[in-house]
């Protein structure tokens, strides 16, 4: 038995056996042939393993690599709070979004640059904690309210986000809009 503060090993080739199916899930493998549920759980598992690694080795990393490892634990823990929808097409794209996040995990993981003393641990958790409103692209203070909405986007069907609900310029002026046409 591993003391509680051990971390598990990282199986490295297991990891990318894993997310290679997950990237694939819409190409040779259908959604409707890989057992999703399976390909999520072994997933989520990795993410979840990965996540302490490279938000320990993130506090030692310099400049692009920081600024990049700080963006992937962000989305990785955002993918694991909102979890796959219930129809196959969404736990598809959920299970290529957690192999996208996996990979880049394991890369960072693996290649994490040049390493220096653990500066700016506190600007990591911050960056994990905050949220951004999508119409201000102001942080979202703790206290102020907000709501997860979907965005408009050229590249996809839509990116997930938070908006402010009642404290955002932009917010504001839509309702304000709204009012005057009514």
């Amino acid at each position: 038995m591993t003391a509680l503060n051990e971390r598990a090993p990282v199986d490295a080739l297991t990891i990318r056996e894993t997310y290679t199916v997950g990237l694939d899930v819409w190409g040779t493998c259908p959604p409707e042939l890989v057992k999703l549920k399976t390909l999520l759980g072994r997933l989520r598992g990795h993410v979840q393993l990965l996540v302490p690694e490279v938000t320990a080795i993130a506090a030692r990393m310099r400049g692009e690599m920081r600024q990049t490892a700080v963006y992937v634990i962000v989305r990785a823990h955002r993918l694991l709070e909102e979890g796959a929808g219930k129809s196959q097409v969404a736990k598809a794209c959920h299970a290529q979004d957690l192999a996208v996040i996996s990979r880049a995990l394991l890369t960072l993981f693996e290649n994490p640059g040049p390493l220096g003393p653990s500066t700016g641990t506190s600007d990591i958790e911050e960056a994990i904690r905050g949220r951004i409103c999508g119409a201000c692209s102001r942080l979202i203070a703790s206290g102020e309210s907000y709501e997860r909405v979907l965005f408009a986007s050229e590249a996809s069907g839509g990116i997930h986000g938070y908006r402010h609900t009642d404290s955002c310029v932009v917010v504001a002026e839509e309702r304000r809009a709204q009012l005057r046409a009514i």
